[in-house]
């Protein structure tokens, strides 16, 4: 086989979060022989941003157009995302009919939507629940991103300190200044030194709160609890010892943050955030039992394999059977991903 027609990977990054949970994938796989390039979203808001942090760690940079009229039955995709923007959900089923293996990995929290990861060929999940609850061959790898935040020893700061972790975007922005200032308003009570974390272009109006674009992970390492919407940052917070206060809006949907296990509280008031507060103050000791039992059911990890060696050996190994792959070999029908074509449709 020519050295061009060997398969080669291609990472879709729709935004630098993608970069950073699939980079280190990305070069054990490189490092292991395979030709590997990261995918940019035309139009996309955050195409700069995701094309910026590729190159920084050494990838080659093309758009999912180019990726359409290159990419062969040889080769393999690796997306976060298979459910937008429109125009890339229509490359994805034109190259799938062409063959090219997608493989989709979990992005993160709120997995389980009704037709995520619905056109891939094989999906990586984090843990038994995405077992539990997405569809189609799943391989379970852990997630980069919450393993990093990892930290069983961690030893708490001796007085409480607290961080807000504000994001609201499209339908619900309007809503955020008022859950800010509630938040801000609670942690006040124990620790007017609070942060709230938010990014520069999500900030709205926020003026007289203790605003930082610091680093999330940075912010995270000082806390001794965290009050939140729904987000992965629950699961770093838990896997890095920190107390979480789980407070989302009306009408937000919470997927498995609605079932806590003991793990946080869940605060469905102003007064309920505050309330919390005050217990946290009082008793801040982290539960370490009721936070490894959410994890444990969400996430796997395992000590012998890193996540991303673990993605990196099953993504090498689709590509190891696809050397052999003819590119104008037909590929072969799933039979799952056209019945649920099928009924989808009635």
């Amino acid at each position: 086989m020519a050295q061009d027609a060997a398969p080669r990977l291609f990472v879709v990054a729709h935004n630098r979060n993608h970069v950073s949970i699939f980079g280190d994938a990305a070069k054990l796989v490189r490092e292991r022989g395979y030709a590997v390039s990261f995918v940019v979203v035309e139009d996309h808001p955050d195409r700069e941003a995701a094309a910026s942090s590729a190159t920084a760690i050494g990838f080659p940079i093309i758009e999912t157009a180019e990726l359409e009229r290159t990419a062969t039955a040889r080769d393999a995709v690796l997306v976060g995302c298979d459910w937008g923007p429109k125009p890339f959900i229509g490359k994805i089923e034109r190259m799938r009919r062409r063959g090219i293996c997608f493989i989709g990995a979990v992005e993160g929290a709120r997995f389980a939507y009704p037709r995520h990861y619905e056109r891939v060929d094989d999906l990586l999940v984090w843990g038994q629940s995405g077992l539990d609850t997405l569809p189609g061959r799943k391989h379970v790898v852990g997630s980069p991103a919450i393993e990093r935040a990892r930290k069983p020893d961690r030893v708490q700061p001796e007085r409480p300190h607290v961080l807000i972790n504000y994001k609201f975007t499209k339908g619900a922005m309007e809503q955020g200044p008022v859950w800010a200032r509630a938040c801000a308003e609670a942690a006040k009570q124990i620790d007017p030194n609070y942060v709230l974390s938010a990014h520069p272009s999500n900030v709205a109006d926020l003026a007289g709160l203790n605003v930082s674009h610091a680093p999330f992970g940075a912010l995270l390492e000082k806390a001794t609890l965290m009050i939140t919407r729904s987000s992965t940052v629950i699961y770093e917070a838990l896997a890095g010892r920190v107390s979480v206060i789980y407070f989302p809006i009306e009408g937000e949907r919470r997927a498995e943050f609605g079932d806590a296990l003991g793990a946080f509280e869940t605060a469905e008031s102003a007064d309920d955030v505050a309330r919390y507060v005050r217990e946290h103050a009082a008793a801040p000791a982290f539960n370490e039992a009721a936070a490894e039992a959410f994890l444990a059911w969400h996430i796997s990890f395992d000590p012998a394999r890193s996540s991303p060696e673990r993605m990196a050996d099953f993504i090498t190994s689709k590509l190891a059977e696809r050397r052999d792959f003819e590119p104008n070999q037909s590929p072969k029908l799933d039979i799952g991903v056209l019945w649920r074509w099928m009924t989808a449709r009635g």
